[in-house]
């Protein structure tokens, strides 16, 4: 996306003490304000700091922190002082995310060079004394310059009025400004140049106004007085930019938030329904091992694990939105999986829609769960199926791409470097920009409502993002849409291991387990199934009491089977002190989400809701390791 004179950042806050451990990402335009060499994309906080003009950084760090202590978003004007000695004064905007906790995480914003702008309405204001220096400097302005009398009537119109207005000078000089004001925008106008007429100034505002065409602009204007050579007020300087731009990075922006913060909720509701999950499984599996497989009942419990299923199956989806969702990355051909798909896909497609395949012939090769990104392409070509309900093409491509500088609204994850693409592309119905704006929202849709709606795309953007990638989106009524997913691309080609042999049936045993487990529901089932293998079953909340029977009793245990999301001391901490500790004590771990240091562990994690068959593999599978 390209912001024109606009410069969006964001700073992952990894320390508020310490600013060097900080660094700023941002766009193309925002380094080129700050005097960075070009293909910049991250500088240290503390270095970026130092370009801030020394007599500026108290009222910038004031701003700062006033978006710390209020949570709303801080305007403010500085001057940047770049590596040449030349000076820029940029409008700067600053914002601080916070997370469900409250802690700030991530601080971000946006400027915009306002230098010209200002030196302008300097100018303007001495008047005649410097008129062929005003001329030349309003003539070759990026901003729409209008000069008009008291009564409004239009005298001057520069270049830049005509690109963005419509109308060429001759059109508009002589006629009254009100040609620019859409209705209901009167009264701001006649107030305005109430104000230039009384010897006052008007603040910089943002506003619309109309073009030649009947189409509305979003612009933000600057106003001053024109005065004579005996310092009369003879009128007023208008000076407008167009701001579509900034406030389109603006929402998005703002979207990028409430998605994140929508996954935040997603992701700690999933936890909480996989437990609730689990005791349900759990209890259903007691009762089915105590009954006769011929047992009338056992079709009712076979069919309570399957509704428990469907509710887990759903659960996934919120945590793969979330990106919580544990994932089983390995070197995959994105090509392949395309090609293994083929006759699924032109299945799904039907006879009304025709499937184009467009594969590089490159390398497509990635990092990434095989699985899910075939769940992916399916939700996405489902998708775009689905809005071509009268028939069309649907094309399928891949290609390398280099990303130099990813946009930190879209992509604000994303670093510089080569990615594989998968694109996307169906001659559908589209989609207008309100529903551009809501697709990636879980439960959103515009179909017909069903167990699932809403989370096919959710889902398949936070397995992207959990696989270090990204997606974008380009859509417009009655044209189609193209949705592009990007991962990062791996180098050479990598041997597939081979693939292992299905493990065997596992049985019980009578080993010592200790088990960590914070959930009253989760902890008394797991123990029960344990107990039924004929394992001993020593049992604790957190990981303090865990440590608290190890030091009495760590000869005893032979396995220490712990939940990841603990209260206090994470389960990946408790594990981590155990392995040192005490390294003849096998680990197995479980989860309802897995969190991003889970996502890296080379390590097996049981994913709850879990069977007493899948239970009782992982424990002996630890157990014979």
């Amino acid at each position: 996306m390209s912001l024109a004179n606009v410069g969006v950042w964001q700073s992952e806050l990894r320390s508020l003490t310490d600013p060097s451990q900080n660094v700023i990402t941002g766009s193309e335009v925002f380094f080129q304000i700050f005097g960075y060499d070009p293909g910049t994309t991250e500088v240290p906080v503390d270095a970026f700091a130092s370009r801030i003009a020394a007599e500026d950084r108290e009222s910038v760090d004031a701003a700062v922190g006033s978006a710390f202590d209020d949570g709303r978003e801080h305007r403010m004007e500085h001057r940047v002082v770049r590596p040449d000695g030349s000076i820029r004064l940029v409008e700067a905007i600053v914002s601080i995310e916070r997370s469900d906790g409250g802690r700030p995480v991530r601080a971000l914003g946006s400027v915009v060079d306002i230098t010209d702008r200002r030196r302008l309405e300097a100018v303007l204001a001495e008047g005649g004394a410097n008129a062929a220096l005003s001329a030349r400097i309003v003539e070759h302005s990026s901003d729409a310059i209008i000069s008009a009398t008291l009564d409004q009537v239009i005298t001057t119109w520069n270049a830049a009025a005509e690109e963005l207005f419509g109308w060429k000078a001759s059109e508009v000089i002589g006629r009254r400004a009100q040609v620019l004001v859409p209705p209901g925008r009167e009264e701001e106008v006649v107030r305005g140049f109430a104000i230039i007429a009384g010897g006052g100034r008007t603040k910089p505002f943002e506003t619309v106004r109309r073009r030649r065409d009947g189409t509305l602009v979003d612009v933000r204007v600057s106003c001053s007085p024109l005065v004579d050579g005996s310092g009369e007020i003879i009128g007023s300087s208008v000076a407008m930019r167009d701001i579509t731009e900034e406030r389109r990075a603006a929402v998005q922006l703002n979207n990028a938030q409430r998605i994140e913060s929508i996954g935040r909720l997603a992701g700690g509701a999933a936890h909480d329904f996989n437990n609730l999950l689990m005791a349900i499984t759990g209890h259903a599996e007691l009762v089915r091992m105590d009954l006769p497989e011929d047992a009338p009942v056992q079709e009712d419990l076979r069919a309570i694990l399957a509704s428990v299923e469907r509710g887990a199956r759903m659960t996934r989806q919120l945590l793969a939105f979330s990106r919580r969702q544990v994932l089983h990355p390995s070197p995959v051909e994105l090509n392949d999986v395309l090609q293994g798909m083929d006759s699924v896909l032109r299945l799904l497609a039907d006879g009304g829609v025709r499937i184009e395949f467009r594969l590089c012939s490159e390398s497509t090769l990635v990092l990434a769960d095989r699985a899910q990104m075939e769940q992916a392409t399916l939700n996405i070509v489902t998708n775009a199926r689905d809005a071509m309900p009268g028939g069309g093409v649907l094309t399928i491509a891949t290609s390398r791409e280099r990303v130099s500088s990813p946009d930190p609204v879209l992509a604000p994850s994303a670093e510089p470097g080569e990615y594989i693409c998968l694109a996307v592309h169906d001659t559908g119905v589209g989609m207008d920009p309100e529903v551009q704006a809501s697709i990636f929202e879980p439960f959103f849709t515009t179909k017909p409502r069903s167990t699932n709606a809403g989370m096919a795309l959710p889902a398949t953007l936070g397995v992207v993002q959990q696989s270090g990638g990204f997606m974008t989106v380009e859509s417009e009524r009655g044209r189609g849409s193209i949705f592009r997913v990007f991962l990062p691309c791996l180098g050479a080609p990598v041997t597939h291991r081979a693939q292992a042999a299905a493990a065997p049936a596992a049985t019980g045993g009578n080993e010592t387990i200790l088990l960590v487990e914070d959930d009253p529901a989760v902890h008394a089932i797991t123990s029960a199934m344990l107990s039924r293998m004929g394992y001993r079953v020593r049992g604790a909340t957190d990981a303090h009491a865990a440590l608290a029977i190890l030091q009495d009793e760590a000869a005893q245990v032979d396995l220490l089977l712990t939940d990841i999301a603990l209260p206090g001391m994470t389960g990946l901490d408790l594990a981590d002190i155990v392995r040192d500790g005490y390294p003849h004590i096998r680990i197995v771990r479980m989860s309802g989400f897995a969190g991003h240091d889970a996502l890296s562990l080379d390590a097996e994690i049981l994913q709850k809701p879990f069977s007493a068959d899948a239970l009782a593999q992982a424990i002996r599978g630890a157990l014979s390791a």
